[in-house]
This record gives structure tokens, C-alpha cells and sequence, in this order.
């Protein structure tokens, strides 16, 4: 099968330039080639198209529905082949926007943390190794152990394995970080003092954002007071009068209609702020 997704890799970098994608997978944290992640997306895709065609033309003549059947398997093959090349193509964009989240969201800690191994004079490589070996830094641990790989492994320099993952990092923030400490290095500046202050202005970043967060909360918090308890408790309030008056709205029922309303529509629209709370919240 190796040879089968190979080829098909190089048929898809050829006919539909997926060259970009290099840059996306290296970002992404995948340590894959071009050519097999590109020959998996087409060879999936592809078996997609034909099971997906042979599996539901039978199963649409069983159902008696003739050359239109056929047509309709068709249309949905073609759908399902797109939905697995789409899935493989945003992927890695997907854990790009995921890496580069949990690594901002750690920063400011693990900038402190480095400020505070520095002022102990050790050099730049135990301090990067220090900081990989501690793994409730999440991405930020393998980004520090990228550089001590590129140093123990590669033979790499210092300044030289910081730019390579410098380069390749999802994140901005901690690619200036990076560049600052290799420029800090190769003017002989002052690395502890560097990290000082990056470290200080982490942590005021830290916690502006937390501040913003909070009054956005807040924000949040009226809003809930005002749509989703004081308009249900008028909503009660009225179906309630109504319902001793007799009658209905719109065909329905109003006992009907104020129990879907008590028993479907406030706990869904309770379910659904949760869910926008939880989607909103940073991850810091």
C-alpha cells in the first residue's frame, strides 16, 4: 500500500501544487513528508469515491430506485470523497490554530520559569532542556525540545537551533521570543536581563487578557440575567394566564405550548450560553 500512497503523492504534488502544505505540516507538529501525507489524502479520497459508489448503487437498485438511484450514489460518492480530502486538506490547519493556542497560553510561565533558571547562570541549552523535560507545558515543552534535539542530535549550535524552530513555530509570540534570545546571544547582550523583562511583560499580558476575560464575563452575566431568566419567568408568567383563558396559538395548544417551552426551549437555550461560554473562554 506504501507504494499505492506514494504514488498517488506524487500525482497530486504534480497536478494540484500542494507544495504549501510542507510549511502547514511542520508547523502542525506531524513530522511527515509531503509527498505520503498528500498520497494518503488522494488514496483515501479516492477509496471514498468507489466504496462509497459501489456500496450505495446496490443499495439504492434494492430499493427499487432504478437508474436515478444510481445517479443519486453518484452525487454522494463524489460528496463523501470531498468530505475525506476536505478532513485530511484542513487538518493540519486545524492543529496549527491548536498548537499555536496551548503554546501563547503558556508562555508567560515558562518565560518566568527560564528568567529564574537563568539568574543561576546555566547556559541556554540546560535552560531549553530543563524547560522539555517539564511536560505541564504542553506544546511549549516540545517546541524547548526541538532545540535540545537540534543541539544534542543535529549538532546544531545554540543561536542556529533556536532560529530552526523559530521558524517553523505556529506562533508569532514565540517566534519573536526565540529571534530575541538568538539576537541577545550573538551580541553577547545580557540573556538574563532579557528574560527578565520578556518575563515581566509576559505576565502583564497575562493578565490584562485575564482582566478583559472577566469583564467580559460580566457582560455575559447581564445578558443571562436578562434573556435567559427574567424573559422565561415573563414567558411562564403569561402562558400561564392564557392557559386559564383557554385557547390556543398557531394550532397549538397553550398547556402544549408552555410545557415545550419550560421543558425544550429554556433548557436549550440555557445549553447553547453554556456551550457559547466554554467556546469563548481562553485558554489562559
Amino acid at each position: 500500500m506504501k507504494a499505492y500512497i506514494r504514488y498517488f503523492g506524487k500525482l497530486g504534488i504534480k497536478w494540484f501544487k500542494f507544495k504549501g502544505m510542507q510549511t502547514q505540516l511542520l508547523k502542525s507538529g506531524q513530522d511527515l513528508f509531503l509527498e505520503y501525507y498528500v498520497g494518503r489524502m488522494m488514496f483515501f479520497s479516492l477509496l471514498a469515491l468507489v466504496l462509497g459508489f459501489a456500496y450505495m448503487s446496490i443499495a439504492f437498485l434494492l430499493f427499487g430506485l432504478g437508474v436515478f438511484g444510481v445517479f443519486l450514489a453518484f452525487v454522494l460518492s463524489i460528496a463523501s470523497a470531498g468530505f475525506v480530502f476536505a478532513l485530511f486538506y484542513l487538518w493540519p490547519i486545524k492543529l496549527i490554530a491548536s498548537r499555536k493556542e496551548n503554546i501563547e497560553a503558556n508562555m508567560p510561565f515558562v518565560i518566568n520559569h527560564m528568567s529564574a533558571i537563568a539568574t543561576s547562570g546555566v547556559p541556554p541549552h540546560t535552560m531549553f532542556k530543563l524547560i522539555a523535560d517539564t511536560s505541564e507545558y504542553g506544546e511549549l515543552s516540545k517546541e524547548c525540545g526541538r532545540v535540545v534535539r537540534n543541539m544534542e542530535i543535529l549538532g546544531m549550535d545554540v543561536t542556529s537551533a533556536i532560529k530552526e524552530v523559530s521558524s517553523r513555530t505556529p506562533s508569532l509570540a514565540l517566534k519573536t521570543f526565540l529571534n530575541g534570545i538568538t539576537s541577545t546571544v550573538l551580541s553577547g547582550g545580557d540573556l538574563k536581563g532579557y528574560l527578565h523583562d520578556a518575563a515581566k511583560e509576559a505576565m502583564n499580558d497575562y493578565r490584562l487578557r485575564r482582566e478583559k476575560y472577566i469583564s467580559t464575563l460580566a457582560t455575559y452575566a447581564d445578558f443571562y440575567v436578562g434573556v435567559l431568566i427574567a424573559a422565561p419567568l415573563f414567558f411562564v408568567s403569561v402562558m400561564s394566564l392564557l392557559a386559564v383563558i383557554g385557547g390556543s396559538l398557531f394550532g397549538v395548544s397553550l398547556p402544549l405550548l408552555m410545557a415545550l417551552g419550560i421543558y425544550v426551549l429554556i433548557p436549550m437555550m440555557n445549553m447553547i450560553f453554556i456551550i457559547f461560554v466554554h467556546v469563548t473562554q481562553p485558554s489562559v
